[in-house]
């Protein structure tokens, strides 16, 4: 993260350039008497922990009733006949 010093009176003239400069990921000082007086900073995204426990609750048993080889689009009438027979005839080389 990079960071930028500004003077209080310049941080009040261009405060939604400043704004825009935080957004992408600058910290921002600012000084008042070659003191620092205030940092502007990204906020830190947080994650929502009830709403993704809630979230994996709702989705537990979700694959229950899976079959592979029902479910399977590589599986059916619908299938390439020769799926799994295209290497049948081919040598490979022991490591």
């Amino acid at each position: 993260m990079s960071t930028i010093r500004v003077s209080a009176t310049s941080a009040r003239n261009n405060f939604f350039e400043l704004l825009n400069q935080v957004a992408a990921g600058t910290q921002v000082i600012i000084e008042r008497d070659s003191k620092e007086v205030a940092i502007l900073a990204p906020k830190k995204q947080t994650i929502d922990l009830a709403a993704l426990k809630r979230a994996s609750e709702a989705t537990h048993g979700i694959l229950k009733d899976y079959d592979p080889k029902r479910d399977n689009p590589f599986y059916g009438k619908k299938s390439w006949p020769n799926l799994g027979k295209w290497d049948e005839g081919l040598k490979f080389k022991k490591k």
